[in-house]
């Protein structure tokens, strides 16, 4: 367990001792700022180093207990995996008591200890009342059942046994789940003499050492760790749960601010629109409507976002729902984040939950889409990555994670058993779904069967038409790849840059084959001085727009060999003198124009373009005035 990061927050009214408490417990004031310790109030999260009996290391978050600091209070608890409630022995449980409770609930909190502070002042005769009242303020909450420990930060009393029962408690708590490459919600930036910017917060995911490269958004910052300590101490790595400071490079303080997030380059993207699962207040007298304004307070950001409701009108207390929140302000986030909504005036927590998309897209206002975002929620990583690789064709196993925000190596796990199941194909170096795939293969096969419809004597569609129009975004090799997965599946059939169906065959339709069977026969009677094609079409009774296919159709046969526009000439006429020149260049090493003249007797309408099409099909080649083998 000595490995292992636990941050722990406190929590309560105002003037309860939280500060004292922590102080006696680390042996650091968490009153950093001149005002605080004038006026003897926590303004800011204050952070302290706690090593226990047992030698386990644990970062203790002190938040304000002020009703106008509850910003700063989430985002100090925000990250925390166990929790101290702090009441005074001699005031007992009051609104911020109540209120800070509240919203450890909405966060998830799920382990901690009831402490009742400043036993030095306690009225002995008032201690069983104020008892009571906790555990029935503190009933139907992850608290219910949690210790109640006295301790005195004045007389040192019960300090130790808080100490031994964290050294119980703490090896039991749920472990954080690191899995996920590295992200730090800022809450402190500032200047160092000597060393520059500094960054602090409370790893949420990942590690980070010096030498990495990362990224802080909104704003895109490109940075590069110098130094990372955990707690003033430098350290070669900061994991998830521990807190942290960061020197970076690349960036002045005062372009910072609490509410951004340092991450891996690439391994997470801002979001201004998430789905959520909420809880309000059930001691709320008030409900939200439709499209009300909150304010937003996730990790260590705080935006305005509109909630928008599918199958409501408005939130009343007490009530889960399943929602959208369109921010005004990009945030990162992750599904399962926890987070708060306030309203903004007068000042009030609302509710609570968590993200269950954190890319969530624009919708129509009905209450099937509450279903959706509700069967999203119950979901697991192999369900969500089908959802997202329908909604994007094509993903690489980094894509994947970035969307899921999860590892690759846990990516790549549940692929390997998608592709054992046939719900998901490697196409190239990324990955689709099989319903994606027979998708686009329908439309591929209804778009190629209209085509053959259209053009029954072209071999097939341009390839370059097909990518255009369904894959406008997917690259060459890529597209490549989804026409090999098709015609192995015997789908389709790629000739260079055409496809067509698998099994289809151009031809001749019925009612052209006569008089085009009659042309042919024509055009090889006439030998190497053919009659014109559009004369041709005309005396067959042709349209000049299939007389176009039909030429086009004989010439990819091999039917027809083209010499011009105009003049088409037989196979069997062409290959005859083929030979015939291959003969006399044999013969005489070269031939001449006038010497091709003499051999075929034609005149230079015939002969020149007959000439420059062997000249086209690397049958010769010209020199100077002559012609040789090629």
């Amino acid at each position: 367990m000595k490995d292992r990061h636990v941050v722990l927050g406190t929590a309560g009214h105002i003037d309860h001792g939280k500060t004292r408490l922590t102080q006696a417990l680390t042996g650091v004031n968490t009153d950093r700022l001149k005002e605080e310790q004038k006026r003897q109030i926590s303004i800011e999260p204050g952070y302290a180093p706690l090593v226990l009996p047992s030698g386990m290391k644990v970062s203790i978050v002190d938040v304000p207990g002020h009703e106008r600091l509850i910003r700063q209070m989430v985002s100090g608890v925000s990250g925390i995996d166990f929790v101290f409630l702090i009441v005074a022995a001699d005031d007992g449980v009051m609104p911020q008591t109540k209120e800070h409770l509240a919203i450890l609930d909405l966060l998830g909190i799920q382990d901690g200890l009831i402490i009742l502070s400043k036993m030095d002042r306690a009225d002995p005769d008032l201690l069983p009342i104020i008892e009571e009242d906790l555990r029935e303020t503190t009933k139907g909450t992850f608290l219910q059942d949690a210790p109640i420990l006295k301790a005195s930060a004045v007389t040192g009393e019960g300090i130790d046994s808080i100490r031994r029962t964290l050294d119980q408690q703490l090896p039991l708590i749920k472990k954080r789940k690191s899995d996920a490459p590295f992200r730090l919600p800022i809450d402190r930036s500032f200047t160092i003499k000597g060393a520059g910017t500094v960054v602090t917060g409370t790893v949420q995911s990942g590690s980070a050492a010096p030498g990495d490269e990362l990224q802080i958004v909104p704003g895109e910052h490109r940075v590069k760790v110098r130094q990372a300590q955990n707690h003033g101490k430098g350290v070669p790595t900061v994991y998830a749960g521990q807190r942290a400071a960061l020197n970076v490079t690349g960036v002045e303080a005062h372009r910072l601010h609490r509410g951004q997030t340092v991450i891996r380059p690439g391994a997470w993207n801002t979001t201004e629109r998430i789905d959520i699962r909420v809880r309000s207040i059930s001691e709320l007298t008030f409900s939200i409507r439709q499209r009300s304004a909150l304010k937003l307070l996730i990790g260590t950001a705080e935006v305005f976002a509109d909630l928008i409701l599918y199958d409501r009108k408005e939130w009343k207390p007490g009530e889960e729902i399943y929602a959208t929140l369109a921010l005004h302000q990009p945030v990162v986030a992750a599904r399962g984040d926890r987070l708060i909504l306030r309203r903004p005036t007068p000042a009030a927590t609302v509710g609570g939950g968590e993200v269950v998309e954190p890319r969530a897209p624009k919708r129509k206002i009905h209450p099937s889409v509450t279903e959706a975002i509700r069967q999203s929620y119950t979901s697991t990583p192999a369900e969500r990555m089908l959802r997202i690789l329908r909604d994007h064709l094509l993903l690489d196993g980094e894509q994947l994670a970035q969307h899921l925000n999860i590892s690759t190596e846990k990516v790549a796990e549940e692929l390997k058993d998608l592709q054992t199941k046939e719900k998901v194909f490697p196409i190239g170096s990324a990955f689709a779904s099989a319903e994606s795939l027979d998708a686009l293969a329908q439309k591929t096969l209804r778009w190629l069967t209209d085509v053959h419809q259209r053009y029954p004597m072209r071999d097939g569609a341009p390839k370059a038409e097909w990518i255009s129009r369904f894959l406008p975004s997917v690259g060459a090799k890529e597209s490549n790849a989804l026409l090999t997965f098709f015609e192995e599946r015997r789908q389709i059939r790629v000739s260079g840059e055409t496809i067509a169906l698998f099994h289809f065959a151009p031809a001749i339709p019925d009612r052209w084959q006569k008089p085009v069977a009659q042309i042919v026969d024509r055009i090889q009677e006439e030998g190497f001085t053919p009659t014109e094609w559009n004369r041709l079409l005309q005396e067959a009774h042709i349209p000049p727009d299939p007389g176009e296919e039909i030429k086009g159709f004989l010439t990819r046969q091999g039917i027809l060999v083209p010499l011009t526009q105009k003049l088409l000439i037989h196979r069997d006429a062409f290959d005859k003198a083929v030979a015939e020149v291959k003969s006399a260049i044999d013969q005489k090493g070269a031939l001449s124009m006038p010497e091709a003249k003499k051999l075929f007797a034609l005149s230079r309408k015939y002969l020149v373009p007959l000439l420059e099409r062997m000249d086209q099909e690397g049958i010769t080649r010209r020199q100077g005035n002559q012609r040789v083998r090629a």
